[in-house]
């Protein structure tokens, strides 16, 4: 029978280090578990909205006419998309300008009609630009502060 030498001897009896492996190994079970609970509750990335002015006072396009000098209402129609072109229900429809607002939630097919009360052309004014706003949740906010031109 072969004789160990007195260092191996020394080894093999140590039972101290018999735990190492298996802490090391619950510590990093502890840690993938911690990564994966941060990684959990980090946002999704938002998305940009996508708007499209459908008709001002019922005539196509983002041109609309009142009288000058005297305060009208305008009624704008909108439909607001996501990025990936599907519809956004419950958008803020946000409509300022020319003394006037008006704001609404888009509706289940993404679309909305604000009416803006009191807009007003002074009489030595050509025409007026209405800015567009429209924020929800998960999403980027738009604005475009020329978005309606009112003649």
């Amino acid at each position: 029978m072969k004789r160990m030498s007195k260092a191996n001897r020394s080894l093999i009896k140590n039972e101290n280090g018999m735990e190492l492996p298996i802490n090391i190994v619950v510590m990093l079970v502890v840690g993938m578990v911690a990564l994966a609970a941060l990684l959990a509750i980090i946002p999704e990335t938002k998305k940009n909205l996508v708007i499209e002015v459908l008709s001002v006072n019922g005539v196509d396009g983002v041109t609309g006419n009142i009288d000058n000098g005297k305060s009208s209402n305008v009624t704008v129609d909108v439909i607001v998309y996501d990025s990936d072109n599907n519809l956004v229900e419950g958008a803020n429809v946000i409509i300022t300008g020319g003394g006037g607002i008006g704001s609404i939630k888009t509706d289940p097919t993404g679309q909305a009609t604000v009416d803006v009360h009191d807009v007003f052309i002074r009489l030595n004014q050509d025409s007026i630009d209405l800015e567009l706003v429209v924020k929800a949740n998960g999403f980027y906010d738009y604005t475009n502060e020329a978005a309606i031109l009112i003649t």
